[in-house]
This record gives C-alpha cells, structure tokens and sequence, in this order.
C-alpha cells in the first residue's frame, strides 16, 4: 500500500469512528511519543474520543509536550476503539496487557519505519524503513489538515513531530536523514516548532545525577576485538549510590557513539539479577540482526533487547554473533 492510499483509509476511518487509543512500546523514546502525542492533539481537534496508552510512563524529560497527564497504564476495554501502534510493528513484543488491546480492538492500524520481518495480520500498516522516524511518517498522513488548524495547535503539534524527528536522528548526525528529513524540519519550524526549546529538553537537560551515574557507567569501558567493540554497564548498585533511576539512563547511548575507532557500542542495563536490557549501536554491523536473535529488533544500526542471562555469558555470546557477522 503506498502513502497515498494509506492516506485515504486513514482519513476514512478517522471521520467514521470516535473511539481511539494510542499506544506505543515499552521504555518509549522521543519519537514514540512525540508521534503518540501529536495524534492526541490531532485527533482531539475532531472531537475524537481518546485514550493514551503507555505500557511505562514518559520520561519527565517530555513533560514540556504538556500531555504526560493524559497517559493511562491500565485499559479493560477496547472493543469499540480504533487502536493505534506508533514506532513498532511487532505485536509480539509488546506487553500482554497491550495484546489483549490489539485482540479485541475494532481495528488496528500501525504506523512505524523499523524494518518489518513479518506481515501482520488484519492490521492496517504504514511502514516506511527509509523514514528518519515514525513523526516523518506521521508528518506526511497530518500536514494538509494541520496547515488549517489554530495557531497554538499547529506549534503543539509541530514541537511534537520536531522532538520525535531530532531524538530519532540524533539532531540530524545519523544515516537515516534524508532531504526529505531535512524539508519536513523546515515545514515543522514554519508551523511554530521551537527548535532550542525541544533541543534543550532532550539533548542538553542532564541532571547532575545522570552526569555522576554516567561517570560510574564509563568508568566500566571495556574494549574488545582490538578497539572494535566497547561495551560498558549500568548496574543497580550505581544507580542505588547515585540515588538514580534506569530512565536516568536514556541517552548514555548518545554519550558513546561509534566512530572510525570503535565500530559498535554495547551499553548493558542491568534491571534485576541476570536480567539486562542491551542497547547496540554500530556504524557498519548490521545490528538489528543480532538483537532479533534475542527477540528484541530496532535498526540496522541501532537496536536493542532485554534477556535474563548471566553478564559475562551474556556479553561474550553478543562478541562471537557480532564477529561472526563481521563474516
């Protein structure tokens, strides 16, 4: 189905339906939910009949989109609701309290630009992998409409987009921008996005504990394979000497990149006893392919998974699947 006819039935089942939820994956992310929060705005304008469902609660970094007060954890019915996925296509990775939603929804329509493994079924789906982000999709399906809209509601949506559009990039460092990234910015500041505002917000609002915990983080820096991998973690006892929590962590992984040096960058989490969340980024390694082996997805060159698994085995298994992609 190319965007135009998506469009179409996109626009035909919004104007025959009033119910809807809007859902996105777990430990959501800035393009999650500034695409989550722009369709609220959107549909709210058409006197559309919302519900926010959110598997975890947004970091307070997004608290300045005004809508974190809106997000619910706890649904019991959807049978008469329209149900929106944004920034994932795989039902199965998603919490079973968000597959109940998906099974007895009226309908169930997805919206992503991770690159998709399997067809899902019955599921209505717009999925572009040669999109920066799930808000450059969303753009596209809302500017015709939005151009016509209030003032203060074109700048609210339009933070909304910029901020899942600059998070997703890396403020437009990584290889998934494009010219058409780089227009839709354009259209977004023109319709009032405030670039310093979102900017600030994700990348330069770090509190004094994140920097202290990041420091205990990388006091851990392990190089592997001659330089190539560099790896390092964050355990539960520097987040309980930092009086931190996980979500502290969330861009440590925008703190280490790879470079000509180090090829990929693996950021362990450690969320319980043998239990770790891994983030992996690589300039050339196609890393998606790793992390699906340990049911988690992402990008090419930007995924991530969680597995119960002791660290040091854990750790060397990615080291051999990483060299044996390097094959």
């Amino acid at each position: 189905m190319t965007i135009n006819e998506f469009k179409l039935e996109f626009k035909k089942i919004i104007s025959q339906n009033q119910n809807f939820i809007i859902t996105i994956h777990e430990n959501p992310d800035g393009d999650a939910i500034g695409a989550q929060f722009a369709l609220f705005i959107f549909l709210n304008h058409l006197n559309k009949n919302i519900r926010i469902f959110n598997p975890t609660a947004p970091y307070p970094e997004y608290d300045f989109l005004g809508l974190s007060d809106k997000t619910e954890n706890s649904i019991s019915d959807s049978s008469d609701d329209i149900v929106f996925m944004l920034d994932f296509n795989e039902k199965k990775r998603a919490p079973k309290i968000v597959q109940n939603i998906f099974k007895n929804c009226k309908k169930l329509i997805c919206i992503d630009h991770h690159r998709k493994t399997k067809k899902t079924r019955e599921t209505l789906s717009l999925i572009d992998s040669s999109a920066s982000s799930a808000c450059e999709i969303l753009y596209f399906l809302l500017k015709n409409d939005i151009e016509k809209f209030p003032t203060n509601e074109q700048k609210k949506i339009a933070n909304c987009l910029y901020t899942g559009l600059i998070y997703d990039t890396n403020n437009f460092s990584n290889k998934n921008v494009s010219t058409k990234t780089f227009q839709v910015a354009k259209e977004l500041l023109n319709l009032g996005a405030d670039n310093n505002l979102c900017s600030r917000n994700i990348f330069q609002n770090q509190k004094n504990i994140e920097l202290k915990l990041l420091g205990l983080t990388l006091k851990t820096l392990e190089e592997i394979d001659d330089k190539r991998i560099v790896c390092f973690v964050t355990t539960q006892k520097m987040l309980k000497a930092c009086n931190a929590k996980m979500e502290n962590t969330t861009n440590f992984s925008k703190n280490v990149k790879p470079s000509d040096e180090r090829e990929i960058v693996i950021h362990f989490r450690e969320l319980g006893e043998n239990k770790f969340r891994v983030s992996l980024r690589s300039i050339n390694t196609d890393v998606q392919k790793i992390a699906e082996k340990f049911g988690g997805g992402g990008h090419k060159l930007a995924a991530g998974f969680e597995v119960e698994m002791k660290f040091e085995k854990l750790k060397n298994k990615l080291v051999e699947l990483l060299n044996y992609e390097k094959k």
